[in-house]
Order: C-alpha cells, then sequence, then structure tokens
C-alpha cells in the first residue's frame, strides 16, 4: 500500500503507479493512495502530468509507501496538474505552489560566498563587503546594506548563514532602492530565509 502527495500532504489524484518488474500500471484513488503485488526491492515509478517523475524503493520493512512528488520545471506546471485532474485540494495546493515557487534551492553551495559568486557575478567581494555598484570613492564605502527578514544586519552574521536556510536572495538597486533612504545608496541584498 502507498500514498502519493505534492508539499508533503496534499494528495494527487489519478497518478500513473507504474510496477517495474510486472509492468502494471495502477492509479491512484481520490486521497492519493494506491495498492499493488510487486516484489521485494522492486520500484514503483509514479508519473501524472504537470509533476517530475518520481520512483519509489520498496524495502523489505516498510508497509506504507509514500512518493512525495515536485510539480516540474516547466511554464503552469501548477495549472497542468489541477486541469488533468491531480489535484482536488486546489486551494491549499495553489497556495503551496505559489510559495515555492519563488523559493530557491541553494543547498548546493557550502557558503553565502558561494552562493554570490555563482548566482550574482557582477557583485564583488571585498574586505568583507559586497559591492553592487562598483567602487564609488576612495575614502566613503562602497558597500551595499544587508537585510535578513527585514531586519539591517552586517556581512559576518550574513556569512555566517546556512545555504540552505535561505529561501530568497534579492538584489535591490537604483531607484528600487530609495525606500531605504540613504542607507539603500549603494543598493541593498535582502535575504529571505525559510520560514
Amino acid at each position: 500500500m502507498g500514498k502519493v502527495v505534492v508539499f508533503d500532504s496534499i494528495p494527487v489524484v489519478n497518478a500513473n503507479v507504474r510496477v517495474k518488474s510486472t509492468k502494471e500500471t495502477i492509479k491512484t484513488n481520490y486521497l492519493g493512495e494506491f495498492k499493488c503485488e510487486c516484489n521485494e526491492k522492486d520500484k514503483l515509478i509514479v508519473t501524472a502530468k504537470g509533476f517530475n517523475k518520481y520512483t519509489i524503493k520498496v524495502k523489505k520493512k516498510s508497509n506504507k509507501l509514500i512518493g512525495n512528488l515536485k510539480l516540474a520545471k516547466i511554464p503552469n506546471a501548477a495549472e497542468i496538474a489541477i486541469d488533468k485532474g491531480h489535484i482536488l485540494i486546489v486551494d491549499s495546493f495553489k497556495e503551496l505552489a505559489k510559495k515555492y515557487s519563488s523559493q530557491k534551492n541553494y543547498s548546493k553551495y557550502t557558503s553565502f560566498i558561494d552562493i554570490i559568486r555563482n548566482e550574482f557575478p557582477s557583485l564583488q567581494i571585498s574586505n568583507g563587503e559586497i559591492i553592487i555598484r562598483g567602487k564609488s570613492s576612495f575614502y566613503g564605502s562602497s558597500a551595499a546594506n544587508i537585510e535578513i527578514d527585514g531586519v539591517m544586519t552586517d556581512y559576518a552574521v550574513l556569512s555566517n548563514l546556512s545555504p540552505t536556510n535561505i529561501a530568497k536572495i534579492v538584489i535591490v538597486k537604483g531607484s528600487d532602492a530609495a525606500i531605504y533612504g540613504v542607507r539603500g545608496g549603494n543598493g541593498v541584498v535582502r535575504v529571505i530565509t525559510k520560514k
């Protein structure tokens, strides 16, 4: 017995669950549940429109198998999933899809500096400062301000932040930085962490 969900809790209805050894395909019910016969150490391949293919490995001692699907990285994946009838709890699904689509996975990086160097190559890191617009003068600081979850902070706090805990990084510069007043003159690095 097993269950296919998305976002850890929302059932995926009418997903195809194919048993690798027998090639038999079963569909999930309105609760995302399925029942099939398979071998020990078999694989179940789960597919549904709008989602990435998912493989469930059958283990000897597992009495309930869970397939936690991820939305495909294609335009309108959430709408496709709804249109194909895979989602019955539509409002919660749309809310979670919107939330997770704005979150980027930075866990492949070892530090915040790695993220800046790879994701934002136009920025410079110099003497513990992030510089967005280039050096502006010999005497004044060119460092961008740093904001984490709405609180202004410094580079030391940012450099200690784990990449796995970062949901989004926004570089605010030019006229967009005017909301920060004088502090926004050199731009702002806004970091939103996973709540």
